[in-house]
């Protein structure tokens, strides 16, 4: 059975349990993050839009997206929702406030995050190998899910 995923604006009620997902996630997952506190998580999501995807009541991950640069900052999804496409939910949904195709960086360790990534339609456009530590910038492929980029393409006259 396929759970229900619900993607709603986050809320300064979900911040506690936003910074949990985010200690935890790096924690486990996030051997080159050094001394990871949940104080970490309102410091890095600070001035973003944050998307948070719910399934049966809880939290299950969210998304913060720098909107000035269409640049997805954060995306971490608490490890008892994985594989529940919560991840590609959460990248839909954060498409339809972008102004231009998403970009991101990933760490050149994180192969579980790029493989995922890749599934979704991001292309590694960058690599910085002397970064600490080293990562990939990688773009969105799906401009066709934009409402922003669908929209001015319906103003653009045709050529017939």
């Amino acid at each position: 059975m396929t759970k229900r995923i619900e993607i709603k604006p986050a809320t300064a009620a979900d911040q506690a349990a936003l910074a949990e997902i985010y200690l935890v996630d790096r924690q486990q997952d996030f051997p080159w993050v050094v001394n990871p506190k949940l104080q970490d998580f309102i410091d890095d999501s600070r001035g973003e839009f944050v998307l948070v995807a719910w399934i049966d009541g809880q939290r299950a991950g969210f998304c913060s997206l720098y909107r000035l640069a269409n640049f997805i900052h954060l995306l971490f999804v608490a490890p008892a929702f994985r594989h529940l496409k919560v991840g590609e939910r959460l990248l839909a949904e954060m498409r339809q406030y972008a102004t231009a195709p998403l970009t991101l960086k990933c760490v050149m360790a994180n192969e579980n995050a790029l493989q995922f990534y890749a599934q979704v339609g991001f292309q590694i456009v960058k690599a910085d190998a002397d970064a600490l530590p080293p990562n990939y910038t990688l773009r969105d492929t799906h401009t066709e899910q934009y409402v922003a980029l669908v929209d001015l393409t319906k103003d653009t006259p045709s050529a017939d």
